[in-house]
This record gives C-alpha cells, structure tokens and sequence, in this order.
C-alpha cells in the first residue's frame, strides 16, 4: 500500500514540474514580424521642364483712331452707331455750318473790295508813271502812289488767305472716316456743342488684329526672350494662332502694377473678332534639368524640405534631403538631393519612419 502510495506522489510531482516547465515556455514573448507597409512611388527622372504659362487677354485692332472735328459747333447730324463698317471717306457726322458759310460770303466780300483797290491803285500808279517820265510830277509822288499799290496787292492777298481759311473751315463741319473700320464707341450725341478737337467717333481698323494682356514685373524677361507664343480662343479653343509681342509698355498701371504687353496675330482668320477673349501661351523651359514631384511626396524635417527614398534592395526607406526650385501648381521641382532612378515615397509619407520596410505599389516587376 505504502508503495503505490509512493508512486501517486512521484507521478503527481513529475506532472508538476512538466506543467511548469510548460508554464514557463508560454511565457517566453513571440517577436512580432515586421510590418511592410505598401506605398505609392515615384521614379525620378532629371530632365529640362517644359512649362506653359498662360495669359488672358482681348482681341483689340493695333490702329484705333478718335476722330474729332476740327472747328467747333453743335452736332446736327450723326450717320453712324456703334458696330456699324464703315469705308474710308464715308460721312460720318455734321455740325451745324451756317457760320461758317456766313464767314466764307464775308470773306469773298473782303477779297472783292480788296480787288478794286488793286485794281485802282494799278490804274493810279499806271497814269503817275506815264507822268513822271514826262516830267509831270516829282519822284516823291510817284512813290506815294507805288506804296499804295502795293498796300492794296497785299491787302488782296491777305483777303484771299482769309476766304482759303473760311472755306476750309466751312469744309471742316463734315467729319469723314479717314480708312477703313469699324465704329467701337460715339462719344457725342446730336444737338450736343462740341469743341474743336473733341473726340466725337472712335475708330479701329480691324485689319491688322492683336492680343492686349498684362504681365507682372516678374515674367517680363521670360516674355522678351520668347521668339513666339501660342494663342487661342475662348469662343474657338480649336482654331491655332501664333504671335509675336510687338510692344511691352514701359510703364506699369498704377492701380494694378501689371505691364500691358500688345502681341500681334501672325496668322489671323475672319473668326476672330474685336473684343474677343483670347488667351497667349507661353512655353518656358527650366534652364537646368529638374525632378518633378508632388508636394504630397515632401516631408518636413525642421526647416529643410527632404523626401522619402526607397532602398529597392531592401525595401527600406531612408529620408533624405533635397533642394526644391519651382512650384508648378501641385507640383514641385527638385534641382539637387537625388538620382536618375530613385524610387521617391509619394503618398503615405506622414506615416514612415527611417528604415521601415515598405511595398511599392508603383514598381514594375518588382514583388513586395
């Protein structure tokens, strides 16, 4: 009896001590397996950047011209509206002539009594000379008589520069279009007193068409260096025109501190007309090669921008440095900090740390 009490207790004690023997290997802790985190990437590639920088703009004539008339007086007559084609030496506008006319009758009045004068002072001197060579009369008085002819010729011919002035005045109250175009804007309306030199019509010929835009301070070296720019318009985005700047304004526009710049239509159609919206483009290349990335690739480390680079050996990612130049809307374009070939985090970045192990979604024939 006592013996195979003994051997109950032996069994008891060895299942003890297996149990913890066991007890002890469970608390042993289980090393977690690295996390691999997929990612989206991007492959770098320096290259010259083609950018095309767009401007808007009007579709205006290069000639626009204020016709006004050259003599004052009350506007009886206007033969023209806005839009209205008009052919040079066409009427466009009168103004009350009846001065004028009355000025040319005076004028011709004057010239008629300063013909008599002539007329008689040539008859006077005429009959004084046939007496001074006969002895008749002094040379003094003769004289006289020479002064008051030629008193009398130039009175005439001042009365005659006087009609020719009057009669181009009364020429004057007819305002003709001095070539062809089209009516942009009237300034005056009938029965209105206008002044001599006013601007009564404005006139652009559509002929010779041309972009008007304005460019900040900042671009306009880019735009002197440019041989020829691209446009198009908002009304036809399928019709291609070229142009070449013809005149950058030296002065900028107080209020908006832009530069209006004119480029001339190389290639102009019956399409475009005045007034149209149109936008010049403008390709400019980088003058060094550049990376191009999306700001979601930059991640801040203090105060200097740096990327996250992909180890395609090991698939770790390191961070990394960079020096960035241009911003292109959401992009970036990075000039020194990286390769041809680095594989750059795109998306995710916020949520890596150095040498974690990443899969790249974006790697052809590569396995994660």
């Amino acid at each position: 009896m006592s013996q195979l009490l003994l051997k109950s207790i032996n069994t008891i004690c060895l299942t003890l001590v297996l149990l913890s023997l066991v007890a002890c290997e469970s608390e042993k802790p289980i090393e977690p397996k690295a996390e691999i985190r997929p990612v989206r990437a991007q492959q770098i590639q320096f290259k010259k950047l083609s950018k095309p920088t767009s401007y808007s703009g009007e579709v205006k004539a290069r000639y626009v011209t204020d016709l006004a008339f050259r003599v004052a007086g009350k506007l009886v007559e206007r033969k023209v509206d806005i839009g209205a084609m008009v052919k040079k030496g066409q009427l466009l506008a009168r103004i009350d002539p009846t001065d004028y006319k009355l000025s040319v009758v005076s004028s011709k009045a004057q010239m008629n009594s300063a013909q008599a004068d002539v007329q008689k002072a040539s008859a006077d001197l005429e009959r004084y000379k046939n007496l001074l060579e006969k002895g008749a009369v002094s040379r003094t008085e003769f004289d006289r008589y020479q002064n008051e002819y030629n008193t009398a010729l130039a009175k005439l011919n001042q009365t005659k520069a006087l009609l020719d002035v009057d009669e181009n005045k009364a020429n004057y109250t007819d305002l003709f279009a001095d070539a062809d175009g089209v009516i942009t804007e009237v300034l005056a309306e009938r029965g209105q007193v206008v002044a001599q030199g006013q601007a009564i019509i404005r006139l652009a010929r559509p002929q010779e068409k041309e972009i008007s835009i304005h460019v900040s301070e900042n671009r306009l070296d880019e735009l002197n260096k440019s041989n020829e720019l691209n446009i198009s318009l908002w009304a036809y985005p399928q019709l291609k025109l070229r142009g070449k700047i013809r005149e950058i304004s030296p002065n900028a526009d107080p209020v908006t501190r832009t530069y209006n710049v004119r480029v001339t239509l190389l290639n102009s159609t019956d399409d475009v007309h005045l007034g149209m919206t149109a936008t010049v483009i403008l390709q400019r290349t980088t003058e060094q090669a550049v990376a191009l990335l999306p700001l979601t690739a930059l991640y801040a480390q203090g105060e200097k921008p740096s990327v996250w680079v992909v180890d395609t050996q090991t698939h770790q990612v390191k961070l990394t440095p960079v020096q960035l130049s241009e911003f292109y809307g959401n992009y970036v374009t990075v000039i020194h900090g990286l390769t041809n070939g680095q594989w750059v985090v795109t998306a995710g970045t916020h949520k890596l740390h150095e040498g974690q192990i990443v899969r790249l979604l974006d790697e052809p024939n590569k396995k994660g």
